[in-house]
Parts: structure tokens; C-alpha cells; sequence
């Protein structure tokens, strides 16, 4: 394995990549399917999922196309996820996000809950909680079809296709007709949050192969927060969870959008492993009834 590992270093360094070992690990860690944050010992190189020489990879990684999408699978949660162009990659930061409504849902008196994944791409989160949730219920919904159809792979390889239903939509139209206002435990999205003016600033990685629909988020980087915020006042039932991921330095921002709204209580927002707030909690006031 540690041959293996040398080997990968050596051709990433060759290639003139900017840092070598974080190509190798970040490959090391996509092939294990995860492996190597745990201690089963599994050998990367026995686990690719396609037939790619090194030499193909190195190619594509010096073209910019990122390992996930040239692997064509990533790692979320410490599970393998499918990944393609036709959604935005799960990142280990929106773990963050999954981690803090399975922190919220623990201290619940019941859990059998109602989850709305707004804005769900792969399905990753939706997935997620559903697999760490037995007894809940989630709708996954995205506006695009190709997410959409990639979400239900995903449901359909973990086999939660009794409890996990993918629909295509914006926002919460697709749950419009599901009787499901004032019913729902928690709403979680994972919006796009990266000002129009500012996606070229952003790694070339980033917008030249993933889906602008799921960065660009207007001139101010808050159009869909301003509307997941009054929306979900509908669907949420008083004491109900939203969370939701932002970008560094819109704290401020989307704090002052829910306290306008009117209908939550104080906001919480949580750090990163860096000390930084990326995500907000909030609770459907039980005076805020709608």
C-alpha cells in the first residue's frame, strides 16, 4: 500500500501539481471508499472504480477536472457516493451541516420525523440522515432533473426507497400537494450562496466543471436564503428545525434575514473545525404558527 501510495505522490509531483500529497490522500481517501479515516487497513489501489491508469488521472488533474469527477465518486459521511458533473460535489464541510439537525434530532423526544432536504444535488444529505434516522420520513427535492435522477441512484443503491421520495422542483413546490404544511420536523438545504460577481474569484476547478445553478446564488449571494427562510415558515411545524449551510463572511447576512422574517426563534450558528460560522439553526417560533 505505501508503495502504492509513493507511486501516486511521485506522478502528481512530476505533473507539476501544486500540492502532491493532498492529490494522493484526497485519492487515497475517494478510492477507500473512506478507508483511510478508519482502520479496517483496505488497500486503495484494490478498490478503483473504473479502469483508470494513473496516467489518465494525472492528465485529467493537470486539465483542472477534479478527482471526484474523474473517479466518478466521492466520499460523504463515510460513504461512497456517486458523482458526476451534473451535480455539485459533497464536500466534507456540509458534514458540518448533517451533523449538527443529527445533534438536534437526538434531543427530540420522538424520532420518528418529517424531513424536507431542500435543494437535495446528489442526495448526499438526504441519504445521510435517512440511513442515520431509521424512523424518518424525507423528501428530497432539487430544480433539476439531472440532480434529481442522480439522487435516486443514490436512494435506490441504499435501498430506502420506502422512506426517501426524490422530487423535482423549485424549493418546496414539488411537496405543495403532500399535506404537508405545518407537518414537517425539519427543513435542511445546502443552498447556493456564492455571489454572481464573485464566481471568478473562485478556483477554476470549481466553475469551469461544476453546475453553475448549484453556486451562483445572485448579486448578493442570498436570493434563495431570502426565500428558504419565508417559505419554510409554511411547511415547518411550530418548534420545527431549519438549518441550512452559508458561505464565510454571510453570518450577518442571513442572520438578519430570519430575524426579519418574524417567525423563528434566536438563531444559532455553528463553527467549522477553523472557528468559522457556515451553518445557521433555527426553530419555528411556537407564536409564529402561519
Amino acid at each position: 500500500m505505501f508503495e502504492f501510495i509513493y507511486e501516486l505522490h511521485d506522478a502528481f509531483a512530476q505533473a507539476g501539481l501544486p500540492d502532491p500529497w493532498q492529490e494522493t490522500l484526497h485519492l487515497c481517501d475517494i478510492l477507500s471508499g473512506g478507508a483511510l479515516r478508519g482502520l479496517d487497513g483496505r488497500s486503495p489501489h484494490t478498490l478503483t472504480p473504473q479502469a483508470l491508469s494513473l496516467d489518465d488521472i494525472v492528465a485529467q488533474r493537470q486539465q483542472g477536472v477534479p478527482l471526484e469527477y474523474i473517479l466518478g465518486q466521492t466520499v460523504f459521511m463515510g460513504r461512497p457516493f456517486t458523482c458526476t458533473p451534473a451535480t455539485l460535489i459533497p464536500r466534507a464541510e456540509t458534514e458540518l451541516l448533517v451533523k449538527t439537525v443529527l445533534k438536534h434530532a437526538a434531543g427530540l423526544a420522538t424520532d420518528t420525523l418529517t424531513i424536507v432536504d431542500v435543494g437535495t444535488g446528489s442526495g448526499n444529505i438526504a441519504v445521510s440522515l435517512a440511513l442515520a434516522l431509521p424512523h424518518s420520513r424525507v423528501f428530497a427535492l432539487d430544480i433539476s432533473p439531472e440532480a434529481v435522477a442522480q439522487a435516486q441512484q443514490h436512494v435506490t443503491t441504499y435501498q430506502l426507497q420506502d422512506r426517501v421520495s426524490v422530487r423535482c422542483g423549485d424549493l418546496f413546490a414539488p411537496v405543495s400537494e403532500e399535506g404537508l404544511a405545518e407537518a414537517v420536523d425539519i427543513v435542511v438545504c445546502n443552498p447556493p450562496y456564492i455571489p454572481s460577481g464573485s464566481l471568478s474569484k473562485m478556483a477554476e476547478e470549481i466553475v469551469a466543471h461544476e453546475p453553475l445553478v448549484a453556486l451562483d446564488a445572485g448579486p448578493y449571494g442570498i436570493n434563495i436564503f431570502r426565500r428558504l427562510v419565508s417559505d419554510a415558515l409554511t411547511y415547518l411545524r411550530p418548534g420545527g428545525l431549519l438549518a441550512f449551510e452559508f458561505g464565510a463572511g454571510q453570518a450577518v447576512l442571513v442572520q438578519r434575514l430570519v430575524q426579519k422574517s418574524g417567525g423563528y426563534t434566536p438563531c444559532q450558528l455553528v463553527p467549522d473545525h477553523t472557528g468559522t460560522p457556515r451553518v445557521l439553526q433555527t426553530q419555528k417560533s411556537i407564536s409564529g404558527s402561519q
